[in-house]
């Protein structure tokens, strides 16, 4: 019964240990989620400003675990090459260590609550200043970081003292890693407890506080901490599930990482201690308090730190040859490329919502460019010279106004289960802006495909004449030129001045207008009443004019949308 409670106690710090770490990157996320977005998709210049990204962004948020499926999810849509990818990943290895040093640095030494519960109320009661956002977004943040430390408090009360406890002396010293099995069976130990918990940082703070306590010793520790790099890799991995193989490299290259780097650490892992001894000055024997709360701790967070510096600086030496072999393991297939699948979001909604928002924006640039296809092949089905050459083209039609469909109807399931997760208010309001633009964008398709089978019905029953077709083909291409603006204004990072465009959008729908007005008098004024075209003709005729003025008219909603000028 006494174990039971024990596991109860242990489970309860971790959990609280874990909803702070969670309510406190949530936090620093919408504090600083456009920024974070601008950090990871930047970090394009090389495969050092790639690795400073990773440590930066991890640093902010305390967890490489969001850091890497971001990347995996940059990676799936193509924003970031596999070299960029893994350049991130390697520092997001160092960003995580900042834990540790945390946790050695105050855990230890000062008595937790009189910090944590104090940042709990204020941050709590902070969340319901309605004026300034931000202090709400800090105060989510200073919740979770109390509530890290709270957590902590609580699995150090929970863990048995050993100096009264012969019992567990005699369990830990089964896994002192003296032999090369033994020291394999604690790094596995480390890797389980990981992937149970989905989070290195919690084995993290056990493994540190263990050590604390006398439960273990100082190599144990970092036996155990080799073994959260491998665990901590199976978070990106899953999230690679489903996911193109682009995001699959990008996760299988997490995972190379961590493994070559412990069997390194494996091979030299008494000579890493002693070289850790080198420049962390005190003793880690000992059961004195000195040892307990500051040499072993800072030795520890000093190990965790040191191993990934050096696995990263070895694996940028030699990034080209790793980037080879992860190609040969996961090689590019013929049908890799030109997928109308859904590319950007393929990674599911994880515990960093926010930061699919840039993601969604170039799925929706992927719906544009399909929308933009569709008027470009409009205007090569109406001077088609051939009727084969015709129906292939109004074919192509049909296929982007289909593929259209699909990325319309999961784009919007996407953003409809984000509204689902915390968001910021300023979130919320651009998730409403994107559904709003894929419903415009949508509208568009479908009024290319009602033009598509309006001039089949007038190819069959020979319509137009040519001077009627030019008009439809100079009315097409002022629609083509607007949809052209538009998508100019749909990517964040497009430096494209979106107020000037609007303007210019304005003037070129005003004159789409009018072209529509006077070629449909003519036909109604003129040559209807001369008996120059039948009715039948004149209705298909002007249903395309009318359905062209409609997609000019849609394709504005999206410049005003995104110039913020949207009508609601």
């Amino acid at each position: 019964m006494k174990g039971f409670l024990f596991a109860l106690d242990l489970l309860g710090g971790l959990g609280v240990f874990l909803l702070g770490i969670k309510m406190m990157s949530d936090g620093l996320q919408k504090t600083a989620g456009d920024k974070l977005r601008t950090i990871i998709s930047h970090a394009t210049t090389n495969r050092f400003t790639a690795t400073l990204s990773g440590i930066v962004a991890t640093s902010i948020i305390q967890s490489s675990s969001a850091t890497t499926v971001m990347v995996v999810g940059f990676a799936s849509a193509g924003l970031l090459s596999l070299s960029q990818s893994l350049g991130v990943i390697f520092g997001a290895n160092i960003g995580t260590t900042t834990t540790a040093w945390l946790i050695s640095l105050l855990g230890f030494k000062v008595n937790i609550s009189l910090f944590a519960m104090p940042m709990i109320g204020i941050g709590f009661f902070s969340q319901f200043i309605k004026k300034w956002p931000i202090v709400r977004r800090v105060g989510e943040a200073m919740v979770g970081f109390g509530l890290l430390f709270l957590g902590l408090s609580l699995i150090q009360e929970s863990l048995p003292d050993i100096q009264n406890s012969q019992a567990a002396v005699e369990w830990i010293v089964k896994f002192r890693p003296d032999t090369l099995l033994s020291l394999l069976g604690v790094i596995g130990v480390g890797a389980v407890l990981t992937v149970l918990l989905q989070s290195s940082s919690a084995v993290m703070a056990v493994t540190l506080t263990c050590a604390a306590k006398g439960l273990i010793d100082y190599p144990t520790a970092c036996a155990l901490v080799l073994g959260e790099n491998i665990g901590t890799t199976i978070t990106a991995n899953i999230a690679a599930i489903g996911a193109p193989r682009s995001a699959k490299r990008a996760a299988l290259g997490h995972m190379l990482f961590n493994l070559i780097g412990v069997i390194w650490a494996v091979l030299f892992f008494h000579p890493f201690l002693h070289f850790i001894d080198l420049f962390v000055s005190g003793s880690t024997q000992g059961n004195s308090p000195e040892v307990l709360l500051t040499s072993i701790p800072y030795h520890l967070a000093a190990f965790h730190t040191t191993f990934n510096i050096i696995n990263t600086g070895v694996m940028l030496i030699f990034i080209k040859q790793f980037e080879k072999l992860i190609l040969f393991l996961l090689p590019v297939k013929r049908n890799e490329q030109g997928q109308t699948e859904l590319r950007y979001l393929k990674v599911g909604i994880t515990t960093t919502p926010e930061l699919f928002i840039d993601a969604a924006r170039r799925e929706i640039d992927l719906m544009a460019g399909m929308v933009y296809v569709i008027s470009t092949k409009l205007l090569h089905a109406i001077k088609a010279e051939s009727t084969e050459l015709f129906e292939r083209t109004i074919q192509d039609v049909y296929a982007e106004e289909k593929a259209s469909d699909i990325l319309e109807y999961k784009i919007t399931e996407f953003l409809k289960n984000l509204t689902h997760e915390q968001l910021s208010r300023d979130m919320i309001n651009e998730v409403m802006l994107l559904l709003d633009q894929i419903n415009y964008l949508e509208k568009i398709a479908d009024h290319g495909e009602k033009i598509g089978q309006l001039l089949t019905k007038a190819q069959e029953i020979k319509a137009f004449n040519n001077e009627e077709y030019s008009k439809l083909e100079s009315i097409g291409k002022q629609v083509k030129k607007i949809i052209k603006q538009m998508r100019s204004t749909i990517l964040p990072d497009n430096k494209t001045d979106k107020i000037k465009i609007l303007t210019n959008a304005i003037a070129q729908e005003d004159i789409l207008n009018q072209m529509r007005h006077k070629f449909r008098e003519e036909k109604t004024s003129n040559d209807f009443t001369k008996n120059q075209i039948s009715p039948a003709a004149l209705t298909l005729y002007t249903d395309i004019l009318t359905s062209f003025e409609k997609m000019g008219d849609y394709a504005l909603n999206v410049v005003e949308s995104n110039a913020g000028k949207a009508k609601h």
